[in-house]
């Protein structure tokens, strides 16, 4: 076979893998969202109700930024897919969304525009559709700085997302398994880039440990992305026929487990808070979950799978990106009751004022793992 060939094959098995990542994401979505081991514990985690809260609802903005990124909400649209005819479809039905609410629009991973530049038409068809919406662009930790500046020139991205994603690439049958260089790659892309970097897990979650290291080589901007939500494990064991991983199922630090790590990295850093700025994503469900991940220490809060369920709602494109829109409409009005509730007036007070309770399953954890951090 010529390098031709080879080269149109492998395209061909990577339009595949995303959308078979796609079909499986969305198979999972309400069991992995609905499994109690993945949200116990955010779910324990009970706000102190002050029945006095002397705040007026006109007053709460949630509005947030993050990376350079100024939102009207402390939510966004967080990495999915994208690259075939399918997974362009949705990106585009979200660019609608993104733009109708003023959202960012996180794309998933661009290697396929890396390694196929006749997909390259369908980021630039989309950043020229809508020159307005903020497009965060998304490459593996294995790429190159050139790789990288390619990625963020055709989509016009206002930030790049470089994934971490070890445990998939185990799982996946045509995965890599050298996962060496993967700290001078971010290093040298965070100092070359012309856009934020953020540095972001795929749904297992980031530990205190790596978070330093990411501080360490100037990342200003970590995505936590733990378990609970799309579970990439899941997703290729489904697609292994070769190997069974069940047992990596549940692989990995819960969001609010992992949020703890970061926050607390970030503090015995000694950098000043608003220089780090922290994601936490992975299984989110609605409004009060995102309150509660602001409140320990989040700067803002990314969904995907909700997202997914609701842009795929209809095979109408009208109705889906409508009825997602009304979501994120009705997001808001709910964080805005909830925080006038609490007594806050933005996210700042939230995360000094607002006073809750952790589950005692939470307390131990922080208690062990501190002892490792000194």
């Amino acid at each position: 076979m010529t390098m031709e060939g080879k080269d149109m094959v492998q395209d061909v098995h990577i339009s595949s893998r995303k959308d078979d990542h796609l079909r499986l994401a969305q198979q999972f979505y309400v069991h992995n969202v609905q499994a109690l081991s993945n949200h116990d514990e955010i779910d324990a985690m009970q706000f102190v109700h002050q029945a006095l809260p002397e705040m007026s609802r006109e007053r709460v903005s949630a509005s947030t930024s993050f990376a350079g990124i100024s939102l009207p909400r402390p939510y966004f649209i967080n990495a999915m897919t994208g690259g075939t005819e399918l997974t362009n479809r949705v990106n585009y039905r979200l660019a609608r969304v993104a733009h109708d609410t003023q959202s960012a629009l996180a794309l998933g991973s661009m290697s396929i525009a890396v390694k196929d530049p006749r997909t390259r038409d369908a980021y630039r068809q989309l950043r020229d559709d809508f020159p307005d919406v903020r497009f965060i662009a998304n490459l593996g930790a294995e790429h190159t700085v050139e790789s990288a500046q390619l990625v963020q020139e055709v989509i016009g991205a206002v930030a790049l997302q470089i994934h971490l994603n070890a445990v998939q690439e185990i799982v996946m049958p045509e995965g890599e398994k050298d996962f060496t260089g993967w700290m001078n790659n971010i290093r040298a892309i965070v100092q070359e880039s012309h856009v934020p970097v953020i540095v972001k897990e795929v749904g297992f979650g980031m530990s205190y440990e790596t978070v330093q290291q990411l501080l360490n080589i100037g990342v200003h901007t970590v995505d936590i992305a733990g378990r609970g939500g799309t579970n990439f494990a899941q997703i290729e064991n489904a697609r292994n026929n070769k190997q069974d991983f069940n047992y990596m199922e549940n692989w990995g630090l819960s969001t609010i487990r992992s949020l703890i790590e970061a926050v607390e990295a970030r503090k015995n850093q000694g950098v000043d808070a608003h220089d780090v700025s922290i994601i936490a994503s992975g299984g989110v469900r609605g409004p009060l979950d995102i309150v509660k991940y602001c409140a320990l220490g989040a700067d803002a809060v990314g969904l995907s799978g909700a997202f997914l369920q609701a842009i795929t709602s209809s095979d109408d494109d009208n109705e889906a990106v409508e009825s997602t829109i009304e979501l994120i409409h009705d997001w808001d009005e709910h964080i805005t009751n909830i925080m006038t509730i609490l007594g806050v007036e933005n996210l700042e007070q939230l995360r000094t004022q607002a006073r809750y309770t952790l589950p005692e399953s939470l307390i131990s954890y922080r208690r062990q793992r501190a002892q490792m951090w000194k």
